[in-house]
């Protein structure tokens, strides 16, 4: 791709088709480097097994010299022509990858490009981290570009503990006291006559077995089946590959009782996956499970946070301290009669949310 100091190239690519020029590469290479979400590994494996059939993922790259552009990882549907971040449940963050100190100018080339040459009816950015200067650039260009019905709203809560204990048992000590006790009595409980026992798997040795001990727990727990079932088992490839794979595994009288799936990388071990045996509640064999993965992400891998990813659930606030907010970005196009109508919706539900609060 060449590029001009005066007007931005743009260029849309296949993200599972398409060869990546090297500065892309290594600018996702850099990303991941913060965020393991942004690399191209986490991108392909959800690219490859947790989209629709009728969607397609593509990196849109406007560039305005070697070392200024701005790479936008995308999910179209071109039937609808509608398009997403590419994003979806098992995301926790999402961002552009940026490599201009001012990208707001670059942002706006951009999303007038999706608006005008590529009819795109709406564009949805979420879930993202909205105190960055990145979301605020977002939703400026947006506006710049001409899209209308420029939104935002709350996606999820993040529940994240930053480490500064030197070992777990001062960690521990920070917690409220009614988990530290449930922990020692469920764990007395649990390993009592050598009955119980907990595995972490890091790496491809005894992943098979892990792997079937974990889908075994997850058949018979309370969650639904995955929408997409493909992504999990990737997920765990690429992770052992990466050495980000942390896979608990809990047994009780060599029954696989409970089961978490963390990843460790950049300092931080993110919980993505967490379930237990419906027969085995009385164990409580999930706490005794993330007592025993805490422990070692804190004294083992040296982790500097430890991170809920989504969700506002009960439990996540005794093991975490802090907690921040994911936010999302939508609008309409109005260069379409299909971005018309979604506006017009859009005003028709915000004006009647405002007449409610008002009521209120």
């Amino acid at each position: 791709m060449t590029a001009t100091t005066d007007t931005p190239s743009i260029q849309r690519l296949s993200l599972l088709q398409d060869p990546l020029p090297p500065f892309i590469t290594a600018a996702f290479d850099a990303a991941e480097q913060s965020q393991h979400e942004a690399g191209l590994a986490w991108l392909r494996n959800l690219a490859q097994t947790a989209l629709p059939e009728d969607e397609a993922a593509y990196i849109f790259i406007v560039q305005q010299s070697p070392d200024k552009f701005i790479a936008l990882p995308l999910r179209i549907n071109e039937k609808r022509r509608e398009a997403q971040a590419l994003t979806t449940y098992y995301s926790s963050i999402y961002s552009p990858v940026c490599a201009a100190r001012q990208p707001i100018e670059l942002l706006t080339t951009l999303f007038t490009h999706l608006a005008s040459a590529h009819r795109l009816v709406s564009l949805t950015l979420s879930p993202m981290d909205p105190h960055t200067s990145v979301y605020a650039d977002c939703q400026r260009a947006l506006q710049q570009a001409g899209w209308k019905g420029v939104h935002s709203w709350h996606c999820f809560s993040n529940w994240f503990h930053p480490v500064t204990e030197e070992d777990y048992a001062s960690y521990l000590q920070t917690r409220p006291s009614r988990l530290r006790n449930t922990i020692r009595r469920k764990k007395r409980k649990f390993y009592a006559d050598g009955r119980g026992v907990c595995d972490l798997v890091t790496g491809y040795e005894s992943l098979v077995e892990a792997r079937s001990a974990f889908e075994s727990v997850y058949a018979n727990s309370w969650k639904q089946a995955e929408p997409y079932p493909r992504f999990v088992p990737g997920l765990l490839d690429m992770a052992a590959g990466k050495g980000w794979l942390r896979l608990g595994i809990a047994r009780y009288d060599g029954e696989p009782v409970a089961a978490q799936l963390w990843l460790v990388a950049n300092g931080t071990a993110a919980i993505f996956k967490l379930a237990y045996h419906q027969d085995y509640k009385a164990l409580s064999p999930g706490t005794v499970l993330s007592d025993h993965l805490m422990a070692h992400v804190i004294e083992q891998d040296g982790v500097r946070c430890v991170d809920y990813l989504t969700g506002n659930d009960s439990y996540k606030q005794d093991w975490m301290s802090a907690r921040r907010e994911r936010h999302g970005l939508a609008a309409c196009n109005p260069r379409t009669l299909k971005g018309l109508a979604s506006l017009a919706a859009h005003s028709i539900k915000s004006t009647g949310k405002r007449l409610i609060a008002g009521r209120d």
